[in-house]
């Protein structure tokens, strides 16, 4: 079974940092737009508090956030401050549905003004992320943010992402959910979950 991994973000090299040079992504009127609305109907789940702000484990979603291993996958841009996983779901299949899908929040070690949200996740496509959709607007416990998904490839399997940038209290989060393009509008309600939960602690 493989583990879904974020695909670090990364600035421009030359350009300066999370500053766009030349063009971005062009978004695929194909692509996924998965919703990122945070007043969907919470599902169960384990309360899980942190330092910056509350939310909930979603039911059949595993706490990750102790295991150094899998934290340290996320770790390069900053402080993961929540991660969870889970299998995939109904029958395995090889290169299908064969990824242990993962929702991560990570504070990110420099804030991304606001202007520059959008250059920020577009720039995934530099680490082999395609079928950027257009950044959209959501917002959490009265922050606002942008969100795209995007496909890529794991290790053979297709996988889908989404990625939202909030900035709050002078701070940006980035939360992504990370799974196979078979499984991904099965586990979007695991993130709608944690969006619909979210309080920030100030």
């Amino acid at each position: 079974m493989i583990r879904a991994r974020h695909a670090t973000l990364v600035a421009v090299v030359g350009c300066g940092v999370l500053t766009a040079c030349g063009t971005t992504a062009t978004p695929s009127p194909t692509a996924s737009s998965g919703s990122a609305s945070a007043t969907a109907t919470p599902l169960a789940g384990t309360p899980l508090l942190t330092d910056k702000f509350t939310t909930v484990v979603p039911t059949n979603w595993s706490d990750k956030v102790g295991d150094a291993t899998e934290v340290g996958k996320f770790s390069a841009n900053g402080k993961v401050e929540m991660l969870v996983e889970q299998g995939p779901p109904g029958h395995v299949q090889q290169n299908i549905n064969d990824v242990t899908a993962n929702i991560n929040v990570l504070l990110l070690a420099s804030a991304v003004p606001n202007d520059q949200v959008a250059t920020y996740l577009q720039s995934v496509s530099s680490n082999g992320a395609t079928n950027l959709s257009a950044p959209q607007s959501f917002t959490i416990d009265g922050s606002t943010g942008q969100f795209i998904t995007y496909d890529r490839d794991i290790q053979g399997t297709p996988g889908e992402s989404q990625d939202m940038i909030i900035n709050h209290g002078g701070s940006t989060y980035d939360i992504v959910l990370n799974t196979s393009q078979f499984a991904f509008s099965k586990q979007q309600p695991g993130l709608q979950a944690v969006l619909a939960a979210w309080r920030w602690n100030s």
